[in-house]
């Protein structure tokens, strides 16, 4: 059998060395490869900021790969974009640029515009609308020196969540901006900065260069950074000492703190920007008149002579006043005689000088426990926990301290209530019930059996958190400036144990930003990054892994098996 023989009886070898030999099968080589280097680096440059570099020299060399195919057979380039597949070739091409041409301006014109959408389930990437508020009215440029070493893995999570929020800050506002530093090769600036420890993030007021340094990396902690870096004024919040109320148990050599203790809540006070400091009644012998909020939290002692009258001048003055009760303190072992007179001033619950004090404006603390058998923690019933998918908060337009709540709880709590009925309160008081228990609560008169005794035992809702403005007194024979309380029938939900528990510290911290008019602080804490996990069983898994390796192969095979039918 003859050997069949290509183009006038030449052997595919021959035609092949032929060609390789001939310019215009180098033109169109060039030509080809370097159309596809033109376009693949112009998506790279535009897709991977990385290597823009790289891509500007693959468009470079693409460019005079072109540039060689016309020199080396202008003629065989004419012929080969005449025919069908430099037809085909180049409507690839056009199509290819005018793709890369719509993505460019549709990049730019959503980059001019600035409109985004977040549909995170958390919002995760919106500002509170207090933020946008506060970078709105900014007057002076501010700048963020975050410090964050780039070879730490532990903190490429922390260094991404803070450049995500500092990037929507800057979208926010023209006079903010920020930057990253390297502290272990910019030291010179990390001395600057006074910057000892990483990750940390320095707002800097750029016309004062006063600073603030901010190391937990929250939307709130920067907006107090902002705040502190331009000079705003801090409020002073005082909490009351001397009757045996929570305080600091933050040892200063150890750094531990009692689980009792209220450290975590005066931290968290500090972070909202408050100078806090403790008040002894006894040493100072008046409230200071620069007092924002005098904080009370679980006394277990009485108020002693003249301790009253000065709280009660504090509030007649427009004071305002956060209080935490606790309905059931036992008492504490006494050591002698030396204890005994302490001991009878001693209360088992609310002191009696306490409740008396809050009583003249018109408010009733209970002494029974608030059980509750539909929401509670655990099958706790004497832990009511408050849900807003309960409906068990109360806001409006004045008093937005639960807005954004939606669970807390309250280990110890007793029941708020006014002296008078409300439709027979006077109207320079206002009460505001900001938490209450569900209709199937009860105060429990028997701690030993927690059950409802029907008849004995009286039936909820229960308010277990009030605000009350108020300018006069409930007997109506005194009139003074406005006053605002918000009182909690316990104290123990902000306790260093619990006060990081659901939402017990937003509660806490909106109370104090409400009655220290800092409206603007209400609400912006702590983004909720969500981590979500398929849960699936062994078969499912199985589907997942099968279907995933074998349906799409099977697909494509089915289209072309198709596809071929039609064209044979």
């Amino acid at each position: 059998m003859e050997e069949r023989h290509l183009n006038r009886g030449e052997s595919f070898p021959e035609l092949f060395l032929k060609s390789i030999r001939s310019t215009g099968f180098w033109s169109v080589i060039a030509g080809s490869v370097g159309i596809f280097a033109v376009i693949a680096g112009g998506i790279t440059f535009f897709l991977i900021e990385e290597i823009n570099d790289f891509a500007i020299s693959v468009v470079i060399i693409g460019i005079i790969l072109v540039l060689v195919a016309l020199f080396l057979s202008p003629r065989a380039v004419a012929m080969y974009m005449a025919g069908r597949q430099g037809r085909y070739g180049s409507n690839v091409a056009i199509m290819a640029v005018a793709f890369l041409l719509i993505i460019v301006l549709a990049n730019f014109l959503l980059y001019r515009n600035g409109a985004r959408f977040d549909i995170t389930a958390t919002r995760v990437f919106t500002l509170a609308p207090q933020t946008e508020q506060i970078l709105d009215n900014l007057t002076v440029d501010i700048r963020a020196n975050a410090f964050f070493a780039p070879n730490d893995p532990t903190a490429n999570l922390q260094r991404q969540r803070a450049e995500d929020l500092l990037n929507e800050f800057q979208r926010q506002t023209n006079r903010f901006n920020y930057r990253f530093i390297d502290p272990d090769f910019n030291r010179g600036l990390a001395l600057q900065y006074a910057v000892e420890d990483h990750p940390v993030i320095v707002f800097e007021d750029m016309s004062t260069g006063k600073q603030q340094a901010i190391n937990i990396l929250t939307e709130q902690n920067f907006v107090t950074g902002i705040l502190i870096s331009t000079g705003v004024d801090q409020k002073k919040v005082y909490f009351l000492t001397g009757h045996k109320e929570r305080s600091m148990t933050r040892d200063p050599v150890t750094g531990e703190t009692d689980p009792e203790g209220l450290d975590s809540a005066l931290t968290g006070m500090q972070r909202d920007n408050y100078a806090v400091r403790p008040l002894n009644l006894k040493q100072r012998g008046l409230v200071p008149e620069d007092t924002a909020v005098l904080l009370i939290a679980g006394p277990k002692m009485d108020l002693e002579k003249g301790e009253k009258e000065i709280l009660s001048d504090y509030i007649k003055r427009g004071g305002r006043i956060l209080a935490l009760f606790d309905p059931d303190i036992p008492e504490p072992e006494s050591d002698g005689e030396d204890e005994k007179s302490k001991k009878e001033s001693i209360s088992s619950g609310i002191p009696p000088t306490f409740a008396e004090l809050v009583s003249q404006w018109g408010i009733r603390l209970g002494t029974d426990r608030v059980a509750d058998a539909v929401s509670n923690v655990s099958g706790e019933m004497l832990t009511p926990l408050m849900q807003k998918a309960n409906s068990q908060y109360f806001s409006n337009a004045t008093v937005q301290i639960t807005d954004h709540l939606d669970v807390t709880f309250f280990p110890e709590a007793t029941s708020i209530e006014t002296i008078l009925p409300l439709e027979d309160m006077p109207p320079t008081i206002r009460f505001i019930p900001l938490a209450f228990t569900t209709p199937a609560s009860w105060l429990e008169t028997d701690l030993e059996t927690v059950s409802l005794n029907p008849g004995v035992e009286r039936l909820g809702p229960f308010a277990v958190a009030v605000a009350l403005e108020a300018s006069g007194t409930v007997n109506e024979q005194e009139i003074h400036k406005l006053a605002k309380f918000v009182i909690f029938s316990d104290s123990d939900f902000v306790k260093n144990r619990w006060f990081a528990s659901t939402q017990n510290s937003d509660f806490f911290l909106n109370s104090i930003n409400w009655l220290a008019e800092d409206y603007d602080l209400i609400s912006i804490r702590p983004t909720i990054y969500p981590t979500r996990t398929l849960v699936v069983n062994s078969r499912e898994r199985d589907f997942i892994k099968w279907s995933s390796w074998l349906l799409p192969p099977v697909i494509m095979l089915i289209l072309g098996f198709v596809v071929w039918w039609r064209r044979r």
